[in-house]
């Protein structure tokens, strides 16, 4: 009897576990919503490096800390990064679709204003993107 309830008791365990690990995994890498952001027309692409969170530098690339729309024209604090040099970054005034999860951006594309939804693309017009 006592092995039985120790078995059951790990199967629990190992199910808990599981499902756990299955929302941590939709929460930070499966893209549930679409938000739009614009580069502002005034950013400077110069050649930089990434840094982790000691300041040490780790490859080239910029990071991006924008704020972004959904369709809806709801805002989120977005931060994603580009890897190479300043040729590689996104131009100043480009449209860009962020496929979002709740916690991350796990996609960045380049789009036309045309295909921005229309309340994200006012927003972006008048608030713009850059954080204060």
């Amino acid at each position: 009897m006592k092995k039985i309830l120790v078995w059951l008791a790990a199967l629990f365990c190992l199910g808990a576990v599981a499902l756990w690990a299955k929302g941590y995994y939709n929460d930070r890498y499966v893209a549930d919503e679409l938000y739009y952001t614009r580069v502002p027309v005034d950013e400077v692409n110069v050649d930089s490096w990434l840094v982790d969170a000691d300041g040490v530098p780790q490859a080239p690339g910029k990071e991006y800390h924008l704020t972004a729309y959904n369709d809806r024209g709801e805002a989120r604090e977005v931060t994603f990064t580009q890897s190479g040099s300043a040729g590689d970054y996104y131009a100043p005034g480009s449209w860009l679709a962020l496929q979002t999860s709740p916690t991350l951006v796990v996609g960045v594309s380049t789009t036309e204003e045309a295909q921005v939804p229309a309340a994200a693309r006012e927003k972006i017009l008048d608030q713009g993107t850059r954080l204060p």
